[in-house]
């Protein structure tokens, strides 16, 4: 951090726009010291491309590989959750030490993935501190405050993810700010987030200039977010394990739930997002015109080979199968038994989350076709206790209809989606006295998902449990395994030890190796290190406790 935050200010990366399928692409354009470059509304917008590609960069200044939302902050926010299983022939594979929570302060991905939230927080910095110089007369309309808008969204989508990940963190509002800061409370960090995004939702357009860009209501999804995750973390008490910048205890969470209700019906009421009619067209490669219905916010990958703009997830997130020929994944990891059992049959989600795999030959196994685009099928599950069990959340299409490599993907992972908010909606209404309100969105997600001929009522029936909360933090499981959330939902209704500890391994074909996980997990890895690279840069950052 310290030599990022330092160089900054004389050494920006900024990226030309380059839009195909209306999607916001970025390509290297050129290095250039910002009192050179800031001249135009042109230039503003190139500027705002750099701050959009920390969410799928593959390297920064020549550092990390994959470190963003491409692949390593993904599976950092998805292991070992107790969702996925890493098969123990996989565990010394790259990625697995957060499926075997096997991660320290020394682990190269926790740096990295550091460096790159703060690269993103500096080019949104260097953006905003540069933005008024440029003439209004250069924008349009309300452009200008507009881009500062989505600049200030980025900023505190960056710092929000680092504090649900590490707590206390420093705070970068200027580039010129000390290297050598220390880490601020939680309470300074979700203040500062607060107003970033409090300002793009105020300032921002119903919907943005391109495709992928954020517009008024993922800064109000991101309002909602925050203030339920005080909210909850105040309410259920996880512990600052004896590090005070890390407690919530100053969280009104009254006032963060009623605010979280608000917001969400405003979003709910005028945002025009809606629940996609079909689920897995969130997931896949081709099906962008059905996540942009419901995504507000995303890791986007392209189809254009050309943009080299991908996503990875052919290790861990796809059904095991021939990549080459198929499209199907490395399998390192695997349902547990406790995500299968968590399904009724006719929930559509069941089959498409926890799949077959993608085996044997391809004249054997059935083909979807999606706008011309094909996708071959997992098998059909037997059963939990049946090797083939895979993780299908993510599809990849046909290879043979690729124009790059059969490993790499164009899928753009959700980081934030309209499903998501009614289930904070959900959550909000309950902790402010509305159980039947909170019920009926539940049952309005679900209604979605339910297969003929059964009907919602049976989904409702099979899922009831009078503690509303468990049967909501099933029910965020259920929707969204294998997405950024699950970690952090553990995290906030402090039920990270006890998921873990329940893991039984007699529990589905994989669930021999949960094992790996319990043996190495203990109550502080509810907080990710300070990575030890950054302490050694900056004796100012204090380690989390249990590092």
């Amino acid at each position: 951090m310290k030599t990022y935050i330092k160089n900054l200010s004389f050494l920006v990366l900024f990226l030309a726009v380059i839009s195909c399928e209306d999607t916001l692409e970025p390509t290297p354009y050129s290095f250039t010291a910002p009192e050179n470059f800031y001249k135009s509304a042109q230039d503003a917008e190139i500027a705002l491309v750099g701050v959009y590609n920390t969410l799928t960069a593959g390297s920064i200044q020549g550092g990390g590989n994959a470190s963003s939302f491409r692949r390593d902050l993904f599976e950092m926010l998805v292991g070992g959750t107790g969702e996925g299983v890493i098969p123990a022939r996989f565990a010394n594979r790259r990625g697995a030490e957060w499926g075997t929570g096997q991660f320290s302060s020394s682990t190269g991905e926790i740096n990295n993935a550091w460096f790159f939230l703060y690269a993103g927080i500096g080019r949104a910095n260097s953006l905003l501190e540069n933005l008024p110089s440029i003439p209004d007369a250069e924008f349009s309309n309300t452009r200008k405050a507009e881009i500062e808008g989505e600049a200030k969204l980025l900023r505190g989508y960056y710092h929000m993810m680092l504090s649900m990940m590490h707590g206390a963190i420093p705070v970068y509002t200027k580039t010129g700010d000390d290297p050598l800061m220390g880490r601020k409370s939680v309470q300074e960090v979700y203040t500062q987030i607060l107003s970033d995004y409090e300002f793009a939702y105020q300032n921002l357009q119903h919907r943005g200039l391109r495709g992928g860009a954020v517009d008024k209501w993922t800064a109000a999804g991101l309002l909602v977010k925050a203030h339920t995750y005080l909210a909850s973390m105040k309410t259920n008490g996880l512990s600052d394990f004896g590090y005070a910048p890390n407690s919530f205890d100053w969280v009104n969470a009254t006032d963060s739930y009623t605010k979280a209700v608000t917001i969400s019906a405003d979003i709910v009421a005028n945002s025009g997002y809606t629940l996609t009619a079909n689920y897995d067209r969130l997931f896949r490669e081709s099906t962008k015109t059905a996540q942009a219905e419901e995504v507000m916010l995303s890791a986007e990958g392209s189809s254009d080979a050309s943009q080299q703009v991908i996503t990875i997830v052919v290790n861990n997130f796809i059904p095991q199968g021939n990549a080459p020929r198929l499209g199907g994944g490395s399998g390192w990891t695997r349902p547990t038994g406790e995500l299968y059992d968590l399904y009724h049959s006719a929930d559509f989600r069941f089959s498409h989350n926890v799949s077959g795999n993608i085996g044997g030959n391809a004249n054997i196994l059935d083909v979807i076709e999606i706008d011309g685009v094909r996708y071959y099928q997992p098998r059909t599950l037997p059963g939990k206790n049946n090797g083939t069990m895979s993780v299908g959340k993510y599809r990849m299409k046909d290879p043979s209809q690729k124009s790059y490599a059969p490993w790499a993907s164009g899928i753009s992972f959700p980081l934030l989606r309209y499903g998501d908010i009614l289930l904070l909606r959900a959550e909000a209404l309950y902790y402010t006295g509305d159980e039947s309100g909170a019920r009926a969105v539940l049952t309005e997600l679900r209604q979605r998902s339910v297969m003929a001929p059964a009907t919602v009522d049976d989904l409702n029936t099979a899922y009831f449990n009078a503690d509303f909360v468990k049967e909501l933090q099933e029910e965020r499981s259920r929707e969204l395994c294998f997405e950024i959330w699950r970690r952090i939902d553990l995290a906030r209704f402090n039920i990270y030890d006890e998921t873990i500890s329940s893991l039984d391994p007699d529990n589905g074909f994989y669930n021999g190796d949960v094992t790996l996980l319990q043996q190495n997990w203990k109550s502080e890895k509810v907080w990710y290190p300070i990575p030890l690279g950054q302490i050694d840069l900056n004796s100012n950052l204090v380690q989390n406790p249990g590092y």
